[in-house]
């Protein structure tokens, strides 16, 4: 009985994690599915637009490593619950002042506090639900991303087209208001995630003034190689999502509802891969980050495809969307799990600096990919960047596997 309370508990509170970080995102994809509506509303170029994906997910990696600590000191249920209520007022903004300098203030705030969400889910999920399932949990938990991306492109492009994107926004608010409140409900604390027994014990790994003075555990030696690796995977990857659809709608000839519904379809089909290819990973067991690496190249192969619709044209664009969406949302959500494996003992911490370099990456990525287009009037020269970035995270990842190695066996030896 006390399994099937242990069990029911964590399923919900896997759902309300994975609801909010899916909610979370949202104004990380607006700029991009939405471009189109901001550009003749509002007037704003694709450098501006790039530039507020840029902020959002920027503001998101400077704050992750500070925001990962903060999540330890208040609790997972806190940190998430208050990420919400910072995307409401953000959101709330942009509708009753629909400027672009509110719009870039929403997207700092709102990316910031996307920091508490990731490292406060991963607590969560990490604390609630047995090891040998974080494969799928943190799957089940990364699909809330591309899971929303999916409404916002099917429901929220026709919508916003017909009814405007300000109206569609306020809808979204007191959704976002509820589910707050069910963080800070259901949630639990999870201010540490592992039996700190269980740490690393090495001489570099803690640290201490002298006899009898506490020491303090560190992330293991070279986890660096996990922000690096963030960093080259998002950066080569982010514009699948931010500007696929004005890429298919500009060059492949679709229509903007159109591109909206393929970019649907492509994320919908990915939460259903991540989640069943992250079973089957927990299911061999062993080795956490081989899927990643694997996938992460399945990630530079759909991207490559995306390159060459410039000449194949939209089946090989939808191709590159399907196959580089899927394979990087899976990666994403191992890599998560492989994290966790390499430091259970400080789950914030450790998710807190692998994201750092991850939306650092998306900083980059987004305004760069647009001011290449607007610069070569073309898509070329993005998607051949995003191609050598994509393939460069896939070596870092390689390196990622020693690491863990190295941890594990540092904590059983």
């Amino acid at each position: 009985m006390t399994g099937e309370r242990g069990s029911r508990r964590g399923g919900i509170v896997l759902t309300v994690a994975t609801v909010a970080i899916g909610l979370g995102s949202i104004p990380g994809f607006l700029f991009g599915y939405l471009g189109s509506v901001f550009e003749d509303d509002l007037g704003i170029s694709k450098p501006a637009l790039g530039v507020l994906i840029g902020v959002f997910f920027g503001a998101t990696g400077l704050a992750s490593t500070v925001g990962g600590a903060w999540a330890e000191r208040i609790g997972a249920h806190k940190a998430v619950g208050l990420d919400m209520l910072v995307v409401a007022a953000g959101l709330l903004l942009a509708v009753l002042v629909p400027t672009y300098p509110s719009l870039l203030v929403m997207a700092a705030a709102t990316g910031a506090g996307y920091a508490l969400s990731n490292a406060g889910t991963n607590m969560a999920v990490a604390a609630s639900i047995a090891p040998a399932r974080h494969g799928i949990a943190m799957a089940v938990r990364t699909a809330g991303v591309p899971a929303v991306g999916a409404l916002q492109s099917l429901v929220g492009v026709a919508a916003a087209a017909t009814f405007g994107w300000r109206p569609v926004l306020a809808v979204v608010v007191p959704v976002i208001v509820v589910v707050a409140v069910l963080c800070f409900w259901l949630l639990p604390a999870a201010r540490s995630s592992g039996d700190p027994a269980a740490a690393v014990v090495e001489a570099h790994d803690l640290v201490g003034d002298g006899p009898g003075t506490p020491r303090r555990v560190r992330l293991p030696a070279g986890f660096l190689w996990y922000p690096v690796a963030a960093f080259l995977l998002i950066a080569g990857t982010q514009p699948i999502y931010s500007w696929s659809v004005l890429y298919l709608d500009e060059v492949g000839g679709l229509s903007v509802p159109m591109a909206g519904a393929l970019a649907s379809v492509g994320s919908a089909v990915a939460v259903v891969a991540m989640i069943v290819l992250a079973g089957r990973a927990d299911r061999t067991g062993g080795d956490r980050v081989r899927p990643v690496v694997l996938l992460t190249a399945a990630s530079a192969v759909g991207v490559a495809l995306l390159w060459l619709g410039i000449l194949a044209g939209p089946v090989s664009m939808t191709a590159g969307l399907v196959l580089g969406g899927l394979a990087q949302l899976t990666a994403i959500g191992l890599m998560h799990a492989a994290v966790v494996a390499t430091a259970p003992h400080l789950v914030g911490r450790a998710s807190g600096a692998t994201m750092a370099g991850y939306y650092l990456g998306a900083l980059l990525s987004a305004p760069l990919f647009g001011l290449s287009v607007d610069a070569t009037g073309g898509y070329g020269l993005g998607w051949g960047v995003s191609v050598a970035l994509t393939a460069a995270s896939v070596l870092c990842f390689v390196r990622c596997r020693s690491v863990t190695a190295r941890a594990q066996a540092a904590r059983t030896g």
